[in-house]
């Protein structure tokens, strides 16, 4: 109950401090800036501080997942059209890791480190192009 609470208190007091414009859409952006590059950082860390592989391609994957959820956002600009945006960008990033992983399953260390990097360039200079 205590790590619950611990987890769910602070969402509440950024939610209240913003219904009550104590935090402003600069303050907004921020948490949101910072919140985005937590998400990163524990799937870095998951990826490479416990299974040891040294993987470059999450910055790509994320930013799939990211522009299909603008994208739908675009076209959708409610709650079901972010959380239909969000179950499609996680969806279609996971169908890119799975065509990125198979190829790349045995791959260790720098090889890993390698294809990854050049997949997330790929991606990359994809999404620039659009």
């Amino acid at each position: 109950m205590k790590k619950f609470i611990g987890i769910v208190l602070p969402f509440v007091v950024v939610q209240i401090l913003i219904s009550t414009n104590i935090i402003n859409s600069y303050l907004q952006a921020t948490l949101a800036t910072i919140c985005i590059n937590i998400i990163l950082a524990v799937s870095l860390n998951l990826i490479t501080g416990f299974t040891g592989q040294f993987s470059l391609g999450h910055a790509g994957f994320m930013s799939i997942g990211a522009y299909i959820c603008a994208l739908i956002l675009l076209r959708f600009p409610t709650l079901p059209g972010f959380l239909a945006g969000l179950l499609a960008g996680a969806v279609l990033a996971a169908l890119v890791g799975i065509l990125v992983g198979l190829p790349t399953l045995r791959l260790k260390g720098d090889y890993l480190a390698i294809a990854t990097l050049g997949m997330s360039e790929i991606i990359r200079v994809i999404l620039t192009n659009l």
